[in-house]
């Protein structure tokens, strides 16, 4: 009975909200998302990684020649926010890569499914029930995830995001913009071939159930099947920041880091004397 009150006053101010903004209804979350870097979700390093997910359209490296990296503009109307969804299929490199930004720029990393999975360690009734809905394999609303990604960033007291595996369909990407109001800055996207993350996800020694042969291709198949076509999306109005994963760790990264050129840099604390 408390698991169904709590699941039924969760639903209707979810639904008010959604009501309030125009939204059509739940979407799923997969419970195998990527875990994250650091800072509110904490962070484990996904070593970078090769079939790419370009879909047909042939790789083009990203660079700042003939991708805009002016992002000094706002994110939004009212330019109090800055957020960057940071996309690339299992094995990628992106963990690895939002660490390093962590440390060069006053960026917070957010990830949707360690936010999730901390709600559920939580032991809160609402945890529980999250962690009900996941293991009967129940679609999470997506309300709930933008919620926990909502008032991480309030908590956070920063003006500048990396949302790390989030949306991972059209409709958690509508959604997001609907309910909060605000659209990403840009998409950073790793490309990577499917081989080469997958050998590097069998190969790293985390003790994640998911790092096995059968449930790797099956999150390559739902990256390729659910999230490009977010990616194909902003690709469309030129919010896209590709990236070839393939490429050496610090290469990657000198080529992320000019994306970043607008942002705020993280103050240095200052040696000890």
């Amino acid at each position: 009975m408390l698991r169904k009150r709590i699941l039924e006053d969760l639903t209707r101010s979810a639904r008010s909200l959604v009501e309030r903004n125009s939204v059509a209804g739940p979407i799923s979350l997969f419970a195998s998302d990527p875990p994250s870097a650091r800072n509110i979700s904490t962070a484990v390093n996904t070593k970078s990684s090769a079939k790419f997910f370009s879909t047909g359209v042939p790789f083009r490296m990203a660079s700042t020649e003939n991708q805009p990296t002016n992002t000094n503009a706002p994110a939004n109307a009212n330019g109090e926010r800055l957020i960057v969804f940071v996309l690339g299929g299992p094995g990628s490199g992106k963990g690895t890569q939002c660490s390093r930004l962590v440390e060069e720029f006053d960026v917070v990393h957010l990830s949707a499914g360690e936010l999730l999975r901390a709600h559920m360690a939580s032991g809160s009734p609402e945890g529980v029930m999250i962690a009900d809905i996941i293991k009967e394999g129940k679609i999470v609303p997506s309300e709930v995830t933008i919620r926990l990604l909502q008032k991480a960033m309030d908590d956070s007291g920063c003006s500048q995001f990396l949302i790390d595996g989030f949306p991972r369909n059209s409709e958690n990407q509508q959604n997001f913009v609907t309910i909060t109001g605000m659209d990403c800055h840009f998409v950073l996207f790793f490309d990577c071939p499917e081989s080469v993350m997958q050998a590097r996800l069998l190969s790293r020694k985390e003790g994640r159930t998911d790092d096995n042969i059968e449930t790797i291709k099956k999150r390559f198949k739902t990256f390729v099947e659910s999230t490009m076509p977010v990616v194909q999306h902003y690709e469309k109005i030129d919010k896209v920041r590709r990236v070839d994963g393939n490429m050496p760790p610090n290469q990657v990264s000198d080529l992320v880091m000019k994306f970043f050129q607008g942002f705020k840099k993280r103050e240095k604390e200052l040696a000890a004397v």
